[in-house]
């Protein structure tokens, strides 16, 4: 998962309580509204209620009535008009809108056509050809998401006759088109107060300046091309699709109905109008004949919607092998040429597919986060598709450059060119210079914006339900994004290629909640690293399956929490997964042999068995201090670990364990730990008013450490229970090995020639499951004198001439005391007479 930088919304709590009170809604999803740029009661209520009523009057658009009055005059006379589209969804949408509605006004629909350019042979926007022979065919000529920059094509236009009205949303150039009628929102003295319609849009206050009852059924229409454009769904365009979307289920369109059967959607989303339909759409126009989509979105015949559909569904799929393809190559010119250090990737070959490389441009944004220009060439003529980052306008940007371009065309994030190939090399410098100069470093950082910090208990269906009414989501209007500070219990990968990553987490407001980060899977052993405390930048959802509704995170990003740099997190996350010595795994016992301990008056709690051990410490010892007591050094790191993911206030939960260096044990002493585990080893005695029995005692001499550890009328309490046990006599058998591991060991080891380092030992053994017993094996065989350590090495010694006795090592011995001892106290651990004196069960 690419790491962003995140910035928190600035958050108002004044203003948002007062929208809340007003709206009906809480505080948190008020400052979202806040955040979209909704600040009064009067545009939070249109955002919430989407009212068509409330949408600009379409004659506050320039040249709206002098197109209308022509539009109407074409009608009067049964002149024929056609309609000028567009390859592209918007386009091809706002063609089928227009030809619809002007089919339902013309006293002869027949008169009413379309045309729809060759992606290749012709190109975008108007060309001279097509206007040629069109001037035969109508008297009036249309265009939608085209034609303003189409200056000498109209003039031609002109002198052929045809008259023309520009509807367009595109960035205008300098020149107003010599048509009869632009209708633009962008350009120059424009009052229309809504900028940032998609082509279909300004087609569709075409139809309403018309007055065309029931317009609002071309609403679904419109939605489809807005989303598919990707303009911001903001203002009117957000109302556009929440109505349209609305209709869709029940479209009248079979066009429409058939490309929803075809994309598996029945009531779709924002989010399928633009990765399910509009995609389809699009293929037509980039691997085929874009007419076909319109064709589809005008026919009244179920069966022939029915093949189109499924076509335009089969050019998809071709489609996306096609990118995948040019994707691979792209990557591998930026990889060799290291073109990702640039301020911008301009990377072009031969034959490229020219209906996707937009869509490569695209991916290749998402990959480096620069200014990319994906150029195909083709007999001399490189055609382009560009895309942006936030922070550079591109279709000014390329306006510099337009001295090297053939033509050129777009919007801020979008644009396409085309260019001489003799211009590739100079054009590249030129628009890396122009992007170096325009964007700082800190513009080259894809950024994340958080609407809100949140806890777990607030995130409730109820929330998700509430934040369903800021839908659709999608440009200008991204799906809310909160933050909570979380410990990661579980992470599990799932998916075809575990290319995702399932996570339980908590934060202390909730016991679990489920979270599934898609695309993170290589993320899991970070995240199980850093468990302690991450932070989530998620999108609340519920998640449904066989009747049963739970709320889940959809993660979008994880950071680790910026915390105090101390030897505990040093050793439990900066060292995690552990790679830790033998010793480690030894138990405390062979240390205190026969050592005997005062034990101060204390109470016995029987807590043995109990399922959730860390709840039990929790309700017992909230806040107040605690000693938690394991055999092995390891299980001290394991246990302090899973306490400090588990538990709230994990910053006062820290061990100690005999391993631990002057500087870390001098920290140890300075530290306000309320929680320490431990295994007793260099404690001192009679201090902890509780102490906690984690695991059973290996030895009694384990016990009696442990027990003179608690201060005077203290309490231990017994927590263990048989899987404690049955763990403990697994290790018991690997490092306190007796004579056939230790004959094993021994054959294992010499048959690698006269020496072996102790690593390479602890990988032998570590392959056959018998890490544990290595410093048992090193001391036992070391005083039979078979071999010499030294210089973190065991050297051979020539072998006795005859066989040596294991009970002449004196550590050989002492082990198996532990070991027979353990065997038997291990069995008694969880009977009710183990503890003999003071004991106090509790449930």
């Amino acid at each position: 998962m690419a790491k962003r930088q995140w910035i928190l919304r600035e958050q108002h709590g004044p203003l948002a309580g007062e929208l809340a009170a007003a709206l009906n809604i809480t505080p948190l999803v008020a400052q979202i509204l806040i955040n979209r740029g909704i600040t009064t009661v009067e545009a939070g209520r249109q955002f919430l209620q989407c009212d068509l009523a409330a949408t600009p009057d379409p004659f506050l658009m320039s040249g709206m009535r002098q197109a209308v009055e022509r539009i109407q005059l074409a009608l009067f006379r049964h002149e024929r008009i056609v309609v000028y589209g567009d390859y592209d969804a918007d386009g091809q949408t706002a063609a089928a809108l227009l030809v619809r509605a002007l089919r339902e006004l013309a006293p002869d629909p027949g008169s009413i056509s379309y045309y729809v350019p060759d992606r290749f042979d012709e190109g975008y926007g108007l060309n001279a050809q097509a206007v040629a022979a069109l001037s035969a065919q109508a008297d009036l000529l249309i265009s939608v998401d085209c034609g303003i920059v189409s200056y000498a094509e109209i003039q031609e236009a002109q002198r052929l006759g045809l008259d023309v009205i520009v509807t367009d949303h595109h960035e205008p150039g300098p020149e107003r088109p010599p048509a009869l009628a632009v209708l633009n929102p962008k350009q120059a003295g424009c009052a229309y107060p809504f900028k940032d319609l998609a082509g279909v849009g300004v087609a569709l206050k075409l139809v309403q300046g018309l007055g065309l009852p029931g317009w609002e059924e071309y609403l679904d229409l419109a939605a489809l091309g807005t989303v598919a454009d990707l303009v911001p769904l903001q203002g009117e365009n957000r109302t556009i699709v929440k109505r349209g979307l609305e209709l869709m289920p029940r479209t009248k369109n079979l066009g429409l109905r058939a490309l929803m059967e075809a994309s598996g959607v029945e009531a779709p989303t924002a989010a399928d109008l633009g990765f399910r339909l509009g995609p389809r759409l699009n293929a037509g126009g980039r691997l085929g004949d874009a007419g076909r989509g319109v064709r589809l979105l005008l026919t009244e015949d179920e069966e022939e919607a029915r093949e189109l559909a499924a076509q335009l569904s089969q050019e998809n799929a071709k489609r996306q092998q096609v990118e995948l393809d040019i994707l691979d190559a792209t990557v591998q010119i930026v990889e060799k040429y290291e073109l990702y250090k640039r301020p911008a990737l301009v990377v072009w070959g031969e034959n490229w597919h020219q209906g996707v490389i937009g869509i490569v441009a695209s991916r290749l944004v998402e990959r480096y986060y620069r200014p990319t220009v994906v150029i195909s060439l083709l007999e001399g003529k490189g055609v382009a598709s560009a895309r942006s980052i936030a922070g550079l306008h591109l279709y000014e940007t390329l306006s510099e450059c337009a001295h090297l371009l053939t033509k050129f065309g777009g919007h801020a994030m979008a644009a396409g060119l085309t260019l001489p190939k003799g211009n590739l090399m100079t054009f590249q410098r030129l628009f890396e210079e122009l992007c170096a100069q325009r964007l700082s470093a800190e513009d080259y950082i894809p950024k994340l914006y958080i609407d809100c910090a949140t806890e777990l208990d607030k995130v409730t269906e109820g929330l998700v339900a509430e934040l369903s009414l800021l839908e659709p989501h999608g440009l200008g209007n991204p799906s809310p994004i909160l933050r909570a500070d979380v410990a990661v219990l579980r992470t599990r990968r799932v998916g075809g290629e575990n290319q995702h990553l399932q996570l339980a987490v908590h934060d202390g407001t909730v016991v679990e909640m489920p979270a599934i980060a898609f695309g993170a899977g290589a993320d899991q052993e970070e995240l199980e690293k850093r468990a302690e405390q991450v932070a989530l930048a998620f999108v609340p959802t519920v998640n449904e399956w066989q009747g049963t509704r739970i709320i889940q995170l959809q993660v979008r990003d994880w950071q680790e929490v910026q915390v105090e740099d101390t030897f505990v997190r040093r050793w439990l996350v900066e060292s995690y997964p552990w790679r830790l010595g033998p010793s480690f795994y030894q138990s405390s016992a062979l240390s205190i042999e026969d050592t005997q301990f005062a034990c101060p008056r204390h109470v016995l709690v029987d807590l043995r068995g109990t399922y959730d051990k860390a709840a039990a410490l929790r309700r017992r010892r909230n806040g107040l201090p605690a000693l938690i007591l394991v055999n092995r050094a390891v299980s001290v790191l394991e246990v302090c670990r899973q306490l400090r993911i588990a538990a709230a206030g994990r910053e006062s939960i820290g061990f100690a364990h005999e391993w631990l260096s002057e500087a870390e044990l001098a920290e140890l002493h300075s530290s306000p730990f309320t929680w320490l585990v431990s295994t007793g080893l260099g404690l001192p005695k009679g201090r902890w008013p509780s102490v906690w029995f984690w695991e059973p005692p290996l030895t009694p001499t384990v016990q009696g450490l442990w027990s003179s550890l608690v201060e005077e009328g203290g309490e231990i309490v017994a927590i263990y229970g048989s899987k404690d046990v049955q763990q403990l006599q697994v290790h018991l058998a690997k490092e306190y090995p007796d004579r056939s591991i230790l004959a094993r060991i021994y054959s294992l080891l010499r048959s690698c020639g006269g020496s072996i380092s102790l690593g390479e030992a602890v990988a032998k053994l570590e392959e056959v499951g018998l890490f544990g017993a290595l410093p048992a094996a090193v001391g036992i065989f070391a005083e039979l004198g078979l071999w010499s350590v030294r210089d973190g090495a065991i050297f051979y010694l020539p072998e006795p001439d005859h066989k040596l006795d294991l009970q002449q090592a004196v550590l050989y011995n002492k082990i198996t005391k532990i070991r027979d001892q353990a065997a038997v106290y291990l069995k008694r651990c969880l009977e009710r007479g183990f503890f003999q004196d003071g004991l106090k069960r509790e449930n």
